[in-house]
């Protein structure tokens, strides 16, 4: 392909129930290129601030096979680049539930590879099998790996797995919920239709929409 998909910064719905909850289309940390290098570890598409009480929603758009890439060998089978990374900044101990689901009608704005002067609109997929990765910390050091592990440690310097979650039997929607303690957190969504798509089907290649939804609730008295 020529041509790669980058989500507008529009596609951000925030809703919240607090002043506090705030989602940003932008690296919290953007990268630097120095001598065609570039460092600052994960590029993140977006910055979710999160308080005790709050909810935010997300809309964008993530590569079908971005959490699991048949041709990849394990345990780094995810593609770095073309799934969607959330810096998720918990301001409060809270109990979390993050919750992603295919979206139709994302709007996407294209920009050719070879000359990013030919730029046009296209509509992303809506047939996304949803898979997310949950890492404590943030990565703002590393430089990025075309390949990451979606079920483990991997290249990027601070992170640390937690959990994953993936359509294991077809679903559109997948949730994560546990009692984290209040810090930075790094949040990948992604797609595992390589599991349920054939090579000739239109659901195997291509950018799929999302949406995703983070809320935090206070559990008093919780032990983290």
């Amino acid at each position: 392909m020529n041509k790669f998909a980058a989500i507008l910064g529009a596609s951000a719905l925030v809703l919240s129930t607090s002043a506090m909850a705030k989602v940003e289309f932008a690296d919290p940390v953007p990268n630097v290129k120095v001598d065609d290098v570039k460092t600052g570890g994960i590029g993140y598409e977006w910055t979710v601030t999160l308080g005790a009480h709050d909810t935010a929603e997300i809309v964008g758009s993530t590569g079908g096979k971005g959490s699991y890439e048949p041709t990849f060998t394990a345990p780094n089978f995810g593609w770095t680049h073309t799934t969607d990374w959330v810096a998720l900044d918990l301001t409060a101990d809270a109990v979390v539930e993050i919750q992603v689901s295919r979206q139709e009608g994302v709007y996407e704005k294209t920009v050719d590879r070879k000359d990013p002067t030919i730029q046009g609109y296209a509509t992303s997929g809506a047939m996304l099998y949803p898979a997310m990765s949950v890492y404590t910390g943030w990565d703002d050091t590393s430089k990025e790996s075309a390949g990451f592990n979606p079920a483990g440690d991997f290249w990027a310097e601070g992170l640390s797995f937690k959990a994953a979650e993936y359509s294991k039997f077809g679903e559109t929607t997948i949730t994560y919920r546990a009692m984290l303690k209040a810090g930075h957190y790094s949040i990948n969504i992604g797609g595992v239709n390589a599991l349920y798509c054939a090579e000739t089907d239109e659901c195997f290649n291509g950018a799929h929409g999302f949406k995703a939804t983070f809320k935090a609730s206070h559990a008093p008295g919780m032990h983290m």
